[in-house]
């Protein structure tokens, strides 16, 4: 299959793309690579598949500069869905989404799907909290792991990790009869104040959902079985046992 991703350099993309190409012959779009997709060529040749990924991230960020997101998630995408109108296209959505009163961002995301709903083929993964054991720097995960977090909050998350997610893009790329928006995840939350019990809890944090729970019935009912658990890991690491979690052998 011939597929364009979008954002393949990006946290999710750069390991997307190397399960892709064991299989299918892909074109990537970066903005690190100067194509904004605001104002970029799109390639001249046609695709079997479009996945997009690109877009601004953050629900804290989003608040200082929600013109950004907009331009971004919404005014971008909807440039890439006009240049593909008959191409199916599996693009990122969040579990933000399901309250998109509550930031910026969350708003992109819900008015990202329901643009996309205009168009004939189109496919909205609401992504979890995704985590690997070599998170985004600065991010969330990143400090947990590296023991420099300074607080934790009561929300309560759905962590999926990176390979389960890849997994999930993998069976919907076969299953491309399935349109609409699906949630992507673990399907079991998690409590943050329960990763670091030492951490002092942060409740003030407006702006960001209490509870986050993917509902995975429709990715089980197509095959999809998430191997990887956010809690066995940090216990693991906390026992000295590192799990490599790209083979699952302990290192």
């Amino acid at each position: 299959m011939n597929i364009l991703l979008t954002g393949h350099k990006g946290f999710i993309g750069s390991i997307l793309i190397k399960a892709l190409e064991l299989n299918h012959t892909v074109t990537g779009i970066d903005l690190v690579d100067g194509d904004d997709l605001l104002t970029c060529e799109f390639p001249s040749n046609e695709f079997d598949l479009i996945i997009h990924l690109a877009g601004r991230s953050g629900v804290r960020e989003s608040s200082k500069d929600p013109t950004a997101y907009w331009r971004n998630n919404i005014d971008a995408s909807k440039r890439l869905f006009d240049r593909y109108p008959n191409t199916r296209i599996m693009y990122a959505s969040s579990s933000s989404a399901y309250e998109p009163d509550l930031n910026p961002y969350a708003a992109s995301k819900y008015v990202l799907e329901e643009l996309a709903s205009r168009y004939p083929n189109t496919l909205g993964m609401r992504f979890h909290t995704v985590w690997s054991n070599t998170p985004r720097k600065g991010m969330f995960m990143d400090k947990l792991f590296n023991g420099t977090l300074e607080y934790v909050t009561n929300h309560h998350r759905d962590f999926v990790h990176i390979i389960d997610l890849v997994d999930a893009i993998n069976i919907l790329i076969v299953a491309d009869y399935v349109n609409g928006v699906l949630d992507i995840g673990s399907g079991v939350p998690v409590r943050i104040q329960d990763l670091a019990h030492d951490l002092p809890v942060l409740l003030n944090t407006p702006g960001e959902r209490q509870w986050t729970c993917a509902n995975i019935e429709k990715m089980k009912a197509l095959g999809y079985k998430p191997k990887y658990s956010i809690e066995k890991h940090l216990t693991n690491v906390n026992k000295g046992n590192i799990i490599n979690l790209f083979n699952g052998e302990t290192v």
